[in-house]
């Protein structure tokens, strides 16, 4: 499912936690060149600054734009034998609709599962606080992944019963319906019909979900949805340069959102070996700032947000952020090894000041591959 940004930062920090041509036209040259270049040009200008626009509105190349060409490999997916894990580095997947009433975009990819989600929100009266009001999420699971215990977990929970024992389905739960991709599929109601799911199983013993919480005609929304989904491998991209890690730190989790039609939040979880933690050892970040908080700090004389406990685990988040105003850098460790990895509270507090943006990192294209 789809959370709250700020719930988003707080779990995974604490838990752990490719352009148009810059530059305007020569007018020298356009004079020279006569009338009819200058407004040829003129239209090719407003022509593309149109299409960003639209990229940006319809919200974010990373999920439905602007993609690299699949390689020959890339193109043989989805694997007739699904992986036992997958590699978050990789997108596996992308959407080419989604409902446009759900502005909200989050992309999660991890070894067990990725997921492309869209949601809406709403504020509490009187507080800033945000309640989900809709959301749509489609997750695929690499072979042996049980989607569906969870859902009956949560179809009990709802239904004020507590869960025992293993699944009763021997298929997903639900009923038959028209097939997806040329699979078997099912579609299921919880008990108090705010969640609907379309399920198939796209390879031997790995399968596909799509969610629908609290949305009209939720089935149609499913379908329409599964249509659109292309199964294309890329690079995960992401909008800040390279930092110096542990040289055997592993990534185990990237994940971002986006509102208003830009990014405005991206983590990397990354875990080291042998290491324990539930949640990934250490995390790094940046996000658009909305922090309503006074500063507890003060780092290389930027403000920042400092929380440390036991010693070891703790969110380092540091503002002005050079070449990206109003955002944050961020930092976690969620282990004594990551906090060790990152030479303490020191390291981490100076990898978060190291943090810096792409140069134009609002346009998606110019972002770094993983």
């Amino acid at each position: 499912m789809i959370h709250d940004d700020e719930t988003l930062v707080r779990e995974m920090l604490t838990r752990a936690a490719d352009d148009l041509p810059t530059g305007s036209p020569d007018t020298t040259a356009l004079v020279t060149a006569g009338e009819r270049a200058v407004r040829r040009r003129r239209r090719l200008a407003v022509a593309a600054t149109a299409v960003v626009t639209a990229v940006a509105l319809l919200g974010v190349t990373a999920l439905l734009g602007v993609r690299q060409p699949p390689t020959p490999a890339d193109r043989t997916w989805p694997p007739t034998v699904a992986p036992t894990a997958f590699d978050p580095a990789r997108q596996l997947f992308r959407l080419t609709w989604l409902p446009a009433d759900l502005p909200e975009r989050s992309l999660s990819t991890a070894a067990d599962r990725q997921t492309i989600g869209a949601a809406r929100y709403t504020l509490f009266e009187g507080t800033q606080a945000r309640r989900l009001v809709g959301s749509v999420a489609v997750t695929v699971g690499a072979r042996g992944v049980d989607f569906f215990t969870d859902q009956l977990t949560r179809d009990n929970r709802n239904a004020g019963k507590l869960r025992s024992g293993p699944t009763p389905w021997p298929t997903p739960p639900g009923s038959p319906v028209e097939p997806v991709q040329g699979h078997p599929a099912f579609l299921h109601t919880s008990p108090d019909g705010k969640e609907t799911v379309l399920s198939w199983r796209y390879a031997p013993d790995a399968w596909v979900t799509i969610t629908a919480v609290t949305l009209d005609r939720p089935a149609e929304v499913l379908r329409r949805v599964a249509e659109g989904m292309v199964w294309e491998r890329q690079p995960v991209r992401v909008p800040f340069q390279p930092v110096a890690l542990p040289s055997d730190a592993r990534l185990q989790l990237a994940r971002m959102g986006w509102r208003d039609g830009r990014w405005d939040i991206v983590l990397l979880n990354y875990r080291l070996p042998g290491s324990s933690a539930a949640g990934g050892d250490l995390t790094i970040g940046l996000e658009r700032s909305d922090q309503r908080g006074d500063p507890t700090g003060v780092v290389q004389g930027r403000p920042a947000w400092i929380s440390v406990w036991r010693g070891w685990s703790g969110t380092w988040s540091v503002g002005g952020v050079p070449g990206c105003v109003g955002c944050r850098a961020l930092v976690g460790t969620g282990s004594p090894a990551g906090s060790a990895a990152l030479g303490g509270q020191d390291g981490a507090r100076d990898l978060a000041a190291a943090i810096r943006p792409v140069a134009t990192h609002d346009d998606e294209s110019t972002w770094r591959p993983l």
